[in-house]
């Protein structure tokens, strides 16, 4: 056994070898640190060095994809390098999600994808190879996608007011709206339109929008919420009458469609967002140059006025924090829609 002055020199002696042990460690840690942010700081400068894919998980010609080849076109001229898009296209956006989600976090592999990918496929499968919320890395919301409630021209209802009475008191028949799929974003919000009304309607889910417009004009369906620039030219042409925009402003395609709040109905948020991921684990150097070169793009005029505004779109341009923090808060809100709706695409 130490006597006690032996004791408190074996203590002294531990207690600074312990000190210089952990300052040792203190300085490899900040080493460290410091040598991943040069490498991500340097990853950030040369990149990109090659071609460039965007995933998008639909068909050529939708929004997402016109969306993606635009700015991919406007990001070559930036970066000097190709960028590619490639459609992977199923599975209310499972399939690109996955290849995403599997693909190298170099920054050489990003996503365009709405909210079914990244927040509503959570609540409407039991099982996903892929998770929505860990998988990926949000670098920027690109925009948001207004959405117009709209009626067949026969219809008697000329409001939003004057729909939610007839849905209540007509006794002939009960009322139907139509979506472009079951657990969509056309479906959810009318799921939140009839809980928050009181209504009791019958949903007809169709596979796109392309074969619910015309059910819609026949009178076969009484009410949809679609995109502004889908139903623009059969509103004009007096095929369709819209009742109100999901919106915090008019369209100025069609300016004298009130917002919900000016029809005097509480909104519901029938709006779909486009946004950009990457893979997890993609360095945050990257991220924030491509998100910086992504907002030059969208807020130059003449890409806005072309690619944005001409289709009633909102332009966002988020920060991947900013984009981060909207996932987090539309992840809690879908689940409601979901549960809601009784949704499930099991």
């Amino acid at each position: 056994m130490l006597k006690p002055k032996a004791l408190a020199h074996y203590e002294k002696v531990t207690y600074l070898s312990t000190g210089i042990h952990m300052r040792q460690q203190s300085k490899i840690t900040l080493i460290t640190v410091m040598l991943a942010a040069i490498c991500s700081g340097a990853h950030a400068q040369t990149y990109p060095n090659k071609p460039v894919t965007i995933v998008v998980p639909y068909s050529p010609g939708g929004p997402v994809d016109n969306l993606s080849r635009a700015l991919g076109n406007q990001l070559n001229k930036i970066w000097d390098q190709p960028v590619v898009v490639v459609n992977k296209t199923g599975a209310n956006e499972i399939i690109g999600a996955e290849f995403v989600a599997k693909s190298a976090p170099d920054g050489y592999t990003l996503f365009a994808a709405t909210e079914a990918a990244l927040t509503m496929n959570p609540h409407l499968y039991k099982k996903l190879p892929y998770n929505a919320e860990k998988d990926f890395a949000p670098i920027s919301r690109l925009i948001s996608v207004p959405m117009m409630f709209f009626v067949p021209q026969s219809s008697s209802a000329n409001s939003m007011k004057e729909f939610v009475k007839l849905a209540k008191n007509n006794k002939d028949k009960q009322m139907s709206f139509g979506s472009s799929g079951a657990g969509g974003i056309t479906h959810l919000p009318m799921a939140m339109f009839e809980k928050q009304e009181g209504l009791e309607m019958i949903h007809v889910p169709y596979k796109g929008a392309a074969p619910l417009i015309p059910e819609i004009i026949a009178g076969q369906v009484d009410a949809a919420v679609l995109g502004v620039s889908v139903i623009e030219q059969h509103v004009k042409s007096g095929k369709l009458k819209a009742l109100a925009i999901s919106s915090e402003t008019r369209s100025t395609a069609l300016p004298d469609v009130p917002t919900f709040k000016e029809a005097g109905i509480k909104d519901i948020h029938a709006v779909f967002n486009i946004g950009l991921v990457a893979p997890a684990g993609t360095p945050q150097a990257i991220i924030e140059k491509i998100a910086n070169d992504v907002r030059k793009v969208l807020l130059a005029p003449n890409f806005r006025k072309e690619n944005i505004d001409a289709y009633s779109y909102v332009a966002v341009a988020s920060s991947p924090i900013e984009f981060k923090n909207f996932l987090t808060r539309d992840f809690k809100v879908q689940a409601d829609r979901v549960k809601t709706s009784g949704a499930t695409l099991d």
